[in-house]
């Protein structure tokens, strides 16, 4: 019996592509720390261009190197090398700061999949990150895919800079601590964040089909933050896909895009389109003392975006165009259509605008399509005067084909209208229907 399992053992082994970790003294046993063991094995994988297998266990890793980053991957020249594990994989750490696994400069066509990236950390003012990619300008990582992963702990599970091909797909995010598992400060806490500045730029990124949840525990009030973490996308890329994405349980915006920085003539085409954003907010959130009841489900204040066939569940605000928060940069070219919008039935929620997009006075942004959004208001009580769809101090307009349909609102001694337009030029307003009771 027991050479027949040593046999089985061998020919899983021999079944995997590549290296194993194990080969290289990583135990994966929750005991020994195993941070110089896979740092080997990674070390000897990319010398060798050989795929690397870290077999089921938890892989713990609290020995933080040069710049307080534990698992680093920074030859230059890496060329299609998967890192994967399989059902029951788990690299942990508890460090209080920096990242668990570090990329670094050039290599193109990485995958990482099938990893659960953990970090079990108290509080902590500092930012802790999975996964890290830093590539530059002269030296920028290319077509780098993480998929099938799940990310639990981190103020930020992804961060970004210097990619060209960016996929991150089929993962899980999650935060057992809601907001406990990043930073107690105003720093973003977000799932994926991508940045833009001198030494590096994201360029066509995908974000596709993962699932987000911002607070998985049982009872936000035993929590020190006493929210869940802010939002799943946060940051600057040039040409983006954020689709088929499921998200709940965040408290700011759940998608937020802003005006490309370091080159902001160029006119990527962002789009945002069938995701499933669940904009409640779990029960007893606090932000600065003070009762959660709003949230946003896509702010984009980039140009030539369009959002499309999402469904917007329990929103405050479902859509926010902001323009006006930049007004030395001319923004264009926004389509917002095919969307769902159902409110949320929580008298406690601060309901406001389905779609708002708001440009300057002074600095009109132009080319506006809002066409063909179906938009459900239930059992809503105001906390002051708003309208559905508001659009102002826009040029060339075109708002066609929306529904918006309402019933058990109570007023609370203010107005609700279907639709506001103001100080906008060449616009076209037709074939809408309101129905508000």
């Amino acid at each position: 019996m027991r050479r027949i399992l040593i046999l089985l053992c061998l020919l899983i082994r021999l079944h995997c592509n590549g290296l194993d970790a194990k080969t290289y003294g990583a135990k994966g046993d929750g005991i020994q720390d195993d941070s110089y063991s896979l740092n080997g094995a990674i070390a000897k994988a990319l010398s060798l261009g050989e795929d690397l297998f870290i077999p089921a266990g938890i892989y713990k890793c609290d020995q933080p190197g040069s710049g307080f980053k534990i698992l680093r991957m920074d030859q230059i020249g890496i060329k299609k090398i998967r890192i994967y594990g399989e059902i029951g994989t788990k690299i942990t750490t508890s460090q209080l700061l920096g990242c668990l696994f570090y990329i670094y400069y050039k290599n193109t066509d990485v995958v990482i999949e099938k990893i659960f990236f953990e970090n079990t950390h108290a509080i902590t003012e500092s930012q802790t990150n999975g996964i890290q990619l830093l590539g530059t300008n002269e030296n920028a990582i290319t077509n780098f895919t993480i998929q099938n992963c799940r990310f639990e702990g981190f103020s930020t599970a992804i961060l970004a800079q210097g990619v060209k091909g960016l996929t991150i797909q089929n993962n899980y995010f999650e935060s057992t601590g809601g907001h406990d598992g990043a930073q107690n400060n105003s720093q973003p806490a977000v799932f994926i964040w991508l940045a833009d500045n001198s030494n590096g730029q994201c360029y066509d990124v995908k974000i596709l089909n993962n699932n987000v949840n911002g607070y998985t525990g049982n009872d936000i009030s035993q929590t020190i933050t006493k929210r869940p973490m802010d939002g799943f996308v946060f940051g600057i890329a040039y040409g983006i896909r954020i689709e088929g994405n499921t998200t709940q349980n965040l408290c700011e915006e759940h998608i937020f895009l802003q005006p490309l920085s370091t080159y902001p003539d160029l006119n990527y085409e962002t789009l945002i389109a069938f995701n499933q954003l669940n904009l409640s907010i779990p029960s007893g959130s606090i932000k600065a003392g003070i009762p959660l009841l709003s949230n946003y489900g896509v702010r984009t204040d980039c140009n030539n975006v369009i959002i499309e066939k999402n469904d917007f569940y329990n929103y405050s605000l479902g859509i926010l165009i902001w323009p006006f928060a930049y007004q030395n940069l001319k923004q264009h070219d926004y389509t917002v259509s095919g969307n769902k919008f159902y409110s949320s039935q929580n008298a406690l929620y601060d309901v406001r605008e389905a779609i708002k997009i708001q440009s300057s006075p002074t600095n009109h942004a132009y080319n506006i399509m809002v066409a063909k959004n179906l938009i459900d208001i239930d059992n809503v009580t105001l906390k002051s005067s708003r309208s559905v769809i508001s659009v102002y101090d826009c040029e060339n307009v075109k708002i066609s084909n929306n529904t918006i349909s309402g019933k058990n609102i109570n007023l609370n001694g203010f107005s609700l209208s279907g639709l506001l337009i103001q100080n906008c030029l060449n616009v076209v307003n037709e074939n809408n229907t309101v129905m508000l009771k």
